[in-house]
């Protein structure tokens, strides 16, 4: 079955995902791959592992498995939207894209979209018996857009590391068969918590000393939350690099409604352990954070950012339900543990 007519559709998406990239070296490659990637994680929740290799000559291969056969014909469905924004991460590809081609088997039946030279093409077959059911997709960037451009190896690892934490159970693995052959997997069962005590195992001197240690996990309003923090005897400014929050599969490094509603949710508990015990506190938003571990990831849709970089969450709403959540538990922790009320209570009296 042939496609609809490609050539000026396919014309016209080529020239957009390079302005939506930013740039075309490495980095362009790396921002690919993880829109690519984010929107299959984001769109379908049954996905076990992702193999990705690199192979010369910038082709690029990607197998998707564990995806359940609904969510495999909804895949399948969007096969007949690639010049939409319903199927933005096909549409991506194949306008960066020399050679393109895509196949997923969903027994008994495989369907393949190819793509060269601005023209495409839908087809059906009977799969054979020892295929496997799952996407697999096959790319060869254009080298007149990359020019010169091959995608670092370890930069792009470090990449396939943060959506291995933010998506627990999870196995990523990258091959790299451009000269000596490499093979990383990443796969974290705990996800944002082994990332959360990673950072703590380097500083394994103050773990004496940790108190209000705290793991957070919620769904408010269709958005679910996965909160960790304790305080921690380490020696840095407030925040970086020991405050971190995450959007999806984003990394929202400038902070935003996320952080605010952890930190306003915590003035709201101080405060009022204050007022039971009859202590006047004072609980400023830096000396919350001095020594404060916390990261915190919020997923759902849609998000809305502060900038146009995804660096900042602005969300009032959300921030709203954090923090009143934030405050709650908190507080009730508080309340049933003398010693972090201790501590609570000694940091931040009133001078």
């Amino acid at each position: 079955m042939n496609g609809r007519p490609g050539l000026s559709i396919i014309e016209s998406i080529r020239k957009r995902p390079v302005m939506y990239l930013g740039t075309t070296n490495s980095y362009g490659i790396r921002r690919l791959l993880k829109i690519v990637l984010s929107e299959y994680l984001e769109s379908v929740t049954g996905i076990n592992t992702i193999e990705i290799t690199f192979n010369p000559d910038n082709h690029i291969s990607i197998v998707i498995s564990g995806l359940s056969e609904d969510e495999l014909l909804h895949e399948i469905a969007l096969l007949h939207h690639v010049a939409s924004s319903k199927n933005h991460k096909i549409g991506m590809l194949i306008g960066v894209s020399n050679v393109f081609l895509l196949r997923i088997v969903a027994n008994p039946d495989r369907h393949v979209l190819a793509a060269q030279s601005g023209t495409y093409e839908l087809s059906t077959a009977p799969c054979s018996p020892e295929e496997i059911n799952g996407i697999k997709l096959d790319f060869q960037l254009d080298e007149e857009i990359f020019k010169d451009s091959q995608v670092s190896y370890i930069p792009v690892n470090i990449m396939f590391q943060q959506l291995a934490y933010l998506n627990a159970g999870l196995k990523i693995i990258s091959v790299d068969n451009r000269g000596e052959l490499q093979r990383n997997v990443f796969y974290f069962k705990k996800g944002l918590k082994e990332l959360f005590n990673n950072v703590l195992e380097k500083h394994d001197y103050g773990k004496k000393d940790s108190w209000l240690a705290m793991e957070l996990k919620t769904a408010i309003n269709g958005y679910i939350y996965h909160i960790i923090f304790r305080y921690h005897h380490i020696y840095t400014n407030y925040p970086a690099p020991y405050i971190r929050s995450f959007a999806n599969n984003d990394g929202t490094k400038s902070g935003g409604s996320l952080v605010d509603g952890v930190f306003k949710g915590l003035q709201d508990a101080i405060k009022a352990i204050g007022e039971k015990e009859g202590v006047a506190l004072k609980a400023s938003r830096k000396k919350i954070g001095r020594q404060l571990v916390l990261m915190a990831a919020v997923k759902g849709d849609p998000m809305e950012y502060g900038d146009n970089t995804k660096d900042k969450l602005d969300m009032p709403s959300l921030k709203a339900d954090v923090r009143k959540y934030v405050g709650k538990v908190v507080y009730r922790h508080l309340h049933a543990h003398a010693g972090d009320r201790k501590r609570v209570l000694e940091r931040f009296k009133k001078d």
